[in-house]
């Protein structure tokens, strides 16, 4: 009834990407419930739309990786070509931008570099959480369970066809992360 990204389990990190259609990385909407919880606190998920046409793998860094990262000192493992939308839920000294939970935009997998990023409340509650997302290049909105933490217009380079999918990770902690309920409406306003 729903994806398991990880299980409870330390240092692993999981991925699903939809292959089956190719959708526009600047106009799109995507729906879906995630959970984070059963474990000792690590790291997070992302929402990512890879780029179809520098993609090498699905599957990026450990730890603050979160499984589509690489290039940082906290993580191993290419970087995922496209954008990601991090759920992390642990914090890398040196390396996030907050302490709490946080949800962050990044391009090409750059975990030392997000567009934005905004503070959220306790995300590992053992409870499901509805996001969506809105991409209306260059306009990114995202809203977690019916709250707008992002919405702003952001430099970079939405213009590619993208596989729409999900990765975790974990690093020295541990938890379950699951996805569910996933819609995704491609071409948003266009006629």
């Amino acid at each position: 009834d729903w994806l398991e990204l990880t299980p409870v389990a330390s240092a692993v990190v999981g991925t699903a990407f939809s292959t089956s259609q190719e959708v526009s990385g600047g106009q799109v909407e995507i729906d879906f419930l995630f959970y984070i919880g059963d474990g000792t606190g690590a790291d997070g998920i992302s929402l990512t739309a890879l780029d179809v046409d520098r993609m090498t793998t699905f599957l990026g860094g450990t730890g603050c990786g979160i499984g589509y990262g690489g290039d940082a000192p906290c993580t191993t493992g290419p970087a995922l070509p496209g954008w990601s939308i991090e759920i992390d839920t642990y914090y890398n000294d040196g390396q996030d931008p907050t302490p709490s939970d946080h949800v962050m935009f990044t391009f090409d997998g750059d975990v030392d570099d997000p567009e934005v990023w905004a503070e959220l409340p306790e995300m590992e509650d053992t409870g499901w959480h509805q996001m969506r997302v809105l991409v209306q290049d260059p306009r990114v909105q995202v809203d977690i369970d019916g709250v707008t933490y992002i919405d702003q217009d952001l430099p970079g380079f939405f213009n590619f066809d993208a596989y729409v999918g999900f990765t975790a990770g974990t690093g020295g902690q541990t938890n379950q992360h699951l996805i569910d309920a996933l819609v995704v409406t491609n071409q948003i306003g266009v006629d």
